[in-house]
């Protein structure tokens, strides 16, 4: 563990000193990847298109290097839920490492590049540097058209959060995939239309690596451009609400797989209410020979008494539409935690996390499991 620290002592002196590109808003503190998305804000990629010159602007002009890294000690008290007298356990480990690298070459055209890595040094997974994200996006200036290509989380669910764990919707709904975007946004109440299309069966793998669903044993996996997203997203009361309607459908052994979710975000004042449902349409029959159409569910409160200190809580709900019950499927969960930022580059979090599973009759499976996460995030 010695050397552990030193590497955390380290980074924050590396990082620490440097200021911060674009400063986060702490009332909203996002999800790991979510942050880069913020510093893409439209107007400030106005500001800075207005600053340069407009003949053949340098390299460094055009863009933005941004970064962070997270550095986490996690404590469980059953270290392995198939077994209730597995006893505790705790590890201290880089949750994120993340640079980023964003390129606006002038209002038709701009690029970012994210490279990161997750879990290092953590006890039960193998860290590996990857290429996160990779897009281009153009858009006209003369009409509120957008097209965004190349590998990112696609536009199917809004996961928002303000605590160390993402929602239960992103574990099991996220699509982080190669895909195209056609988008229209006109400034009329924000709205944002889009479908996009992508080669991949994303959510039922994650369906299948949650344990709700088990692959029939000659299952063969698609081929093809053949999946595609459907989003609207707008804000009918300005900057204090934000709605989503999104549907996903992939290709499927028997059928396709479809999903379909709505998300909310209300503020009023220091407060800021999120709730998110998504929901199977139609599911491929698995293993069992049931369709299992799931669905997950969570609602959140974020209350900032003080500019530097935001409270969070959340409560998420899982339906796996099985008959009877099975071990180690979540049934809910709760949380509750802080964040304290002592300055624009520096976060503290805490994070306390209590899981309710399912469990067979007679069973040694554990059907409960707290967890308690302490967080240092350091960003430039």
């Amino acid at each position: 563990m010695d050397h552990r620290w030193l590497v955390l002592v380290a980074a924050f002196l590396i990082v620490g000193p440097a200021q911060p590109a674009e400063a986060e808003n702490t009332q909203n503190r996002p999800e790991v990847k979510q942050r880069l998305e913020k510093i893409a804000d439209i107007e400030d990629e106005k500001k800075e298109i207005a600053k340069r010159p407009a003949l053949l602007p340098s390299f460094i002009e055009k863009a933005t290097l941004s970064g962070f890294a997270e550095f986490n000690y996690d404590y469980v008290d059953v270290t392995d839920t198939e077994d209730e007298d597995s006893g505790s356990s705790s590890d201290f480990f880089i949750s994120s490492l993340e640079l980023g690298l964003r390129v606006i070459f002038n209002e038709w055209a701009k690029t970012k590049l994210v490279v990161n890595a997750e879990d290092v040094w953590k006890d039960d997974g193998e860290a590996q540097v990857q290429l996160d994200e990779a897009i281009v996006t153009l858009k006209c200036p003369w009409i509120p058209a957008y097209f965004t290509g190349g590998k990112t989380v696609l536009p199917f669910g809004v996961f928002e959060d303000h605590m160390i764990s993402g929602t239960l919707t992103e574990d099991l709904y996220e699509i982080d995939d190669v895909g195209a975007t056609l988008g229209l946004a006109p400034e009329f109440l924000e709205l944002d239309i889009s479908v996009t299309v992508y080669e991949g069966e994303n959510i039922i793998e994650n369906i299948e690596n949650f344990g709700n669903h088990a692959f029939s044993p000659d299952r063969e996996k698609a081929n093809g451009l053949d999946s595609y997203i459907a989003n609207l997203t707008l804000e009918p009361l300005g900057e204090d609400s934000a709605f989503g309607l999104f549907y996903e459908n992939e290709p499927g052994a028997d059928r396709r797989n479809q999903s379909a979710g709505a998300a909310l975000t209300v503020n009023y004042r220091n407060f800021t209410l999120d709730t998110e449902f998504i929901t199977a349409l139609a599911r491929e029959k698995g293993e069992d020979d049931e369709e299992n159409k799931e669905s997950a569910w969570f609602v959140a409160l974020a209350f900032q008494p003080l500019k530097a200190l935001e409270l969070a809580t959340r409560y998420e709900a899982f339906y796996d539409d099985r008959h009877g019950d099975q071990d180690e499927i979540l049934d809910d969960r709760f949380l509750a935690g802080f964040n304290y930022s002592f300055c624009d580059f520096f976060t503290f979090s805490f994070e306390y996390r209590h899981s309710v599973f399912e469990k067979e009759k007679d069973s040694n499976a554990a059907d409960e499991q707290n967890e308690f996460r302490f967080q240092l995030a350091l960003e430039f």
